[in-house]
């Protein structure tokens, strides 16, 4: 039976790797360290672009909003003008075309106004909602909610009209206590001014401070006689899975054009200004440090090489002068730098995954960010990606560190070289 064997210059290479054992601990220290904290940062990075597309999607925007056409273009000046009149009609649309892709689509109607108790008044700006399917909406697959957070109070139950939720900022604003009635006054969608009385349930909390400023939800029953209308501003469609949005979009677009629809179809990428923001912000922070990390791996290799051909000079001169090329010297210790940065790659990607883990496990809660009233628990989602990331900066600095102390190795002459001391 033939025993397979690495060969002849990769076992040079790791016996020189390993030959200073302090010296190569030192560098591999550096290696793992930076591969470890790259994947960690990418686990990091990757929570937060789940964390804040999942929580605008089942919170506010939904995969794709529907509206009837020109209502964008309008900026939502005069809503009333762009109210759509058959949402039933489109719903049934809607689960026929999507079937089993499909979670759940609800309607809305947006409302503007004062809000009033006690003499103090504010600005809201109220969903109406149908409350079971925002449930079902904002449901994760263990049945709890992500999105919508009862401070103090109650929810709405499914059924529920004549009650109110205010965001919780709002809620503080007015000083609103158990029983209290809220007059709501705005215009109509017949152009009259129209006021409702309606009980306070509970305070909400969002993942922005200021949309809890002024932030109202009401079953959307109260909200269309509120507007003395029987239509809705948009229709939501919730998706089984955020990666069909795009196929589903497309699907959507194509029948409502078969069936002279008067309406427009928006992703939730289009709507979600602060996800993007914060998605360029965090990829611009994860450039910088792994060229931070990059740089320290190539300098602490760099002079680990260096120092390697210094101790090596009269070796390289004896392996020149026994027939050896300037080339071959090149590619032995660029070699040594290769098994470096994979040693180092897969011992960080083994350290960041223990990173993640622990860091699960710990129940680490984050203060609030900038413009949230509401911390969060900590929490790395690793991808193969992120493995791929930390190994492979890993081996390239190795490999980048290893070039000009190997072409100073190939260059050494073979007479100074013997005669080193």
């Amino acid at each position: 039976m033939k025993v397979w064997k690495l060969p002849l210059a990769v076992r040079l290479a790791l016996r020189n790797v390993f030959r200073n054992r302090r010296r190569t601990l030192i560098t591999l220290s550096s290696v793992v360290l930076g591969s470890a904290a790259l994947i960690a940062f990418d686990g990091y990075r990757n929570f937060a672009e789940w964390g804040l597309r999942e929580m605008y999607i089942r919170s506010q925007l939904g995969h794709i909003q529907i509206y009837k056409k020109g209502y964008r273009a309008s900026k939502g000046m005069n809503p009333y003008a762009y109210l759509i009149a058959n949402p039933e009609e489109i719903k049934k649309t809607i689960a026929e075309t999507l079937g089993e892709r499909l979670k759940v689509v609800t309607a809305r109607l947006e409302l503007h106004g004062l809000i009033t108790r006690g003499g103090q008044s504010f600005n809201f700006i109220a969903q109406g909602i149908e409350v079971a399917n925002e449930r079902k909406m904002s449901a994760l697959d263990d049945g709890t909610s992500s999105a919508l957070k009862v401070k103090r109070g109650q929810t709405l139950a499914d059924d529920e009209v004549g009650s109110v939720l205010l965001g919780n900022e709002l809620c503080e604003a007015l000083g609103v206590n158990e029983g209290d009635l809220l007059s709501l006054m705005g215009a109509s969608a017949i152009g009259s001014l129209n006021a409702t009385d309606l009980l306070w349930k509970g305070c909400f909390s969002t993942i922005s401070k200021e949309y809890d400023k002024v932030a109202a939800i009401m079953p959307l029953a109260d909200a269309q006689r509120f507007a003395a209308t029987d239509h809705v501003l948009k229709l939501v469609v919730m998706l089984k899975n955020t990666e069909w949005t795009d196929q589903a979009l497309r699907d959507l677009e194509k029948v409502f054009a078969e069936k002279n629809y008067d309406l427009e179809l928006v992703s939730w990428r289009e709507l979600a200004d602060y996800y993007r923001q914060v998605m360029v912000f965090l990829g611009g922070m994860f450039l910088v440090i792994a060229t931070i990390i990059a740089i320290v791996v190539v300098f602490s290799i760099v002079n680990t090489m260096t120092m390697a051909v210094f101790e090596r000079v009269q070796e390289i001169g004896t392996i020149r002068a026994l027939g050896a090329t300037g080339n071959q010297i090149l590619r032995l210790f660029v070699l040594e730098g290769f098994l470096l940065g994979v040693i180092g790659g897969i011992l960080g990607a083994m350290m960041g995954g223990v990173t993640a883990i622990f860091i699960n496990q710990a129940k680490i809660m984050m203060p609030p960010p900038p413009g949230s009233s509401d911390g969060f628990l900590l929490q790395l989602r690793l991808y193969p990606k992120s493995f791929l990331i930390g190994f492979s900066v890993a081996v390239i600095a190795s490999l980048l560190a290893s070039v000009y102390p190997a072409w100073r190795a190939a260059r050494l002459r073979v007479v100074d070289a013997l005669r080193h001391v």
